[in-house]
């Protein structure tokens, strides 16, 4: 009754807050506290600005965060007004600094029924007088002094006394009165986050700024190119002995001309926009491939909000917390089953293509192999990881925003060597690249079993699944020794999950197996016709496979809600078959629809899947993963006040990001893939290593 009663004064409060105007304020600053001088002194000449600038003193205080409406649902987050606060330039206390402080807010209700005067009862019948209290702890906004630190100005408002007191009439037929006072207090050494903010230029950030300014120059120039050769070409038309010459003549002019119409729109655009599919390509795998980047997404942005936004106190019944126990927020919630997805069409890709490869030159080309792959991850990835690095902390400002670049001064060298993955989540160099780099590895050693498929067949596939067998216990025993869960975002220690099993290559490794076990069977041909049974019975099998492939998926998707609702909680075994063969089933269920989609027996599933539409979004698909993230910390980390969520809100998020995440990778693509992948080719070409590379 107790709850009840304090949860309804604090909604009464809320409700009523913006309509009361007889708050009284105290704000006193303390005359004495253990800091600097300089922080001294100007703490003392801000305690006077009260009667020298009342103004000026009540821009300090409107820009700070105050307690505002849905504490008792989780909003605790009171970022105040950023930009009010920087702009406070050339005043008596000199410049201003922004951080979030975390405070206890102490919330004390006094109910003084209309019997009451002065607290003397003249009523026969006196009803006992309410004193209730309510204690919370609070993200909120301070601007002060920049000649006090971050950890000077906790020690100050430790030492402050902020008190906002309330007394409102709530029966005005009884006089009936009620006083609410909110003191805020601060113990000094509570965590404090500080943005970026007047970062300077050092020689890597020109540098990068450098690169990108002549990638994008490097594409106006061959664009402008292109045209002028397109308007000398109508203007006058060659003979067929100048073209001979031409032809027959390389020079350095040549060469340059060549160099510069790679970055031309003129072949970019069309390049990237083009539906034309390859008689060898395998269908299915590009929708798959952006239909799981768009869920990654939206999971991304989901727990984003969680890791950004200081509201999400993991003890509050915040709106996203209400997500993981229905059936439909499973579909985010599991969504890191389409990280297997991405390993299962790469693996399927890279040894479909490398089986072809080694058919038509009767060996495994090593050097083209792995330079292909290369150049193909690596320009954009080590661009990503420079801007991410260097100059994100240059391109926004906000009270949230502090660049996604934690990790990177001392681990960026992490991400050139695809290595990442291996470090503790707190010293890597943007998190989410970890799936490119668990990726390259596994396509190291994918030659390994490459091979012994192409030259052994069937021993090469009972050798895979041995290794399939050998992993998955493998993933047993760590998520025994680790007591990890089946449901990793249910998991009060996720993080340590993240960094020890999602991550780990290993995790992944089966998922790659299948892929490669697929390549092998499409390479092959085989299909459900070659079976020596007849129409019905194949169909039949048809229908049981498509059975399985749906139930599979749906199992490994839905398997966990139970532990998010709270209805059943996994024990330790459970958790550990579950994790030892969630991953698997997935794979096998997204292979059985590739197999189908390639082998004629699709049918709707196939013509959607397959569409040629897909092809320019799968073009882009590489670029909104690396940069998706990027887009999100620049949504959340710049906004100006508290964002209280509701499904209109996220669904707007959602939206956003993913609409600037490909509208930003459609020029990444344009300048950076397209180009530099026909610049390495045309570099090869010059140095004559096409030879090197059979």
């Amino acid at each position: 009754m107790m709850l009840t009663t304090r949860t309804h004064l604090l909604i009464l409060f809320f409700i009523l807050m913006n309509y009361i105007s007889v708050d009284t304020l105290q704000q006193k600053f303390p005359s004495t506290v253990d800091v600097s001088r300089k922080c001294q002194a100007t703490i003392q000449r801000l305690s006077t600005l009260q009667s020298t600038h009342p103004q000026l003193m009540a821009q300090y205080w409107d820009s700070w965060g105050k307690p505002s409406d849905g504490i008792v649902y989780g909003h605790t987050t009171f970022l105040g007004y950023y930009d009010e606060c920087m702009d406070l330039k050339n005043t008596p206390v000199g410049e201003t600094n922004y951080c979030i402080y975390t405070m206890q807010m102490n919330i004390t209700t006094f109910y003084n029924p209309s019997e009451y005067q002065d607290e003397v009862c003249y009523s026969s019948e006196c009803p006992v007088p309410i004193n209730t209290s309510v204690s919370s702890n609070i993200q909120v906004g301070v601007c002060y002094p920049s000649t006090c630190s971050p950890n000077e100005f906790a020690l100050v408002l430790s030492r402050m006394n902020i008190i906002s007191v309330t007394t409102m009439t709530v029966n005005p037929f009884s006089n009936t009165t009620q006083t609410i006072t909110i003191q805020l207090t601060s113990t000094g050494d509570s965590p404090t986050f500080c943005p970026q903010t007047d970062v300077e230029f050092d020689k890597g950030t020109i540098a990068t700024f450098v690169v990108c300014v002549l990638l994008v120059g490097l594409v106006l120039l061959g664009t402008c190119v292109d045209f002028l050769l397109w308007l000398q070409s109508l203007i006058k038309q060659p003979d067929d002995n100048s073209e001979k010459r031409k032809s027959e003549t390389v020079n350095s002019f040549s060469i340059l001309r060549d160099f510069i119409l790679i970055f031309s729109l003129c072949n970019t655009v069309p390049a990237l926009f083009s539906t034309k599919q390859s008689p060898s390509s395998v269908k299915a795998v590009g929708s798959l491939k952006i239909i799981s980047n768009l869920h990654i997404v939206i999971l991304h942005l989901y727990f984003d909000i969680f890791n950004l936004y200081p509201q999400t106190s993991k003890n509050t019944p915040l709106y996203l917390d209400k997500y993981p126990s229905t059936m439909l927020s499973q579909l985010i919630m599991n969504a890191t089953f389409h990280v297997d997805t991405f390993f299962v069409v790469s693996a399927t890709l890279s040894s479909y293509l490398t089986f072809k490869d080694m058919e038509k030159h009767k060996k495994f080309r090593a050097l083209y192999f792995y330079f292909n792959r290369y150049f193909r991850l690596a320009p954009l990835f080590y661009l990503f990881t420079f801007v991410v690095f260097k100059l994100s902390v240059h391109l926004a400002q906000g009270p949230l925003w502090y660049a996604p670049n934690t990790g990177c001064q001392f681990t960026w060298w992490c991400n050139l060597l695809f290595v990442n993955n291996f470090l503790h989540l707190t010293n890597m160099c943007v998190i989410s690249t970890w799936h490119v780099c668990a990726e390259m590895q596994l396509f190291i050693f994918s030659p390994i079993f490459i091979s012994m498929l192409f030259y052994t067949g069937l021993t090469g596939i009972v050798i895979i699944i041995v290794c399939i067998i050998g992993f998955s216990v493998a993933i047993g025993v760590i998520t025994i020794q680790n007591d990890f869960w089946a449901a990793i975002f249910a998991n009060p220690h996720y993080f340590d999950q993240v960094e020890g099993l999602h991550m780990n290559p290993l995790y992944r490794a089966n998922s790659y197996l299948i892929g490669i076990i697929l390549g092998y069977i499409l390479y092959k041909k085989y299909s459900i016709t070659d079976l020596p049974i007849g129409k019905v019975l194949k169909q039949l099998l048809c229908l049981l496979l498509w059975i399985i492939a749906i139930c599979l998926c749906k199992i490994t998707m839905f398997g966990t809600i139970d532990e998010f609702n709270g209805t059943h909680h996994f024990t330790k075994w459970e958790n550990a078959i579950f994790l030892m063969f969630s991953g698997l089933a997935w794979s096998i269920g997204i292979s059985i629809i590739i197999f189908f989609c390639n082998t004629g027996y699709g049918g709707v599933v196939n013509s959607v899947l397959s569409w040629p539409g897909w092809d320019p979004l799968v073009r882009l698909s590489y670029g909104v993963y690396l940069f998706h993230e990027f887009i999100i910390y620049l949504i959340m980390g710049t906004l100006q006040s508290s964002l209280i969520f509701t499904d209109t809100v996220y669904i707007m998020l959602c939206v956003f990001t993913i609409v600037a995440s490909f509208s930003l990778s459609v020029l990444l693509t344009l300048t950076v893939e397209l180009p530099i992948s026909k610049f390495v080719s045309l570099c090869f070409k010059l140095a004559g290593m096409e030879h090197r590379l059979k």
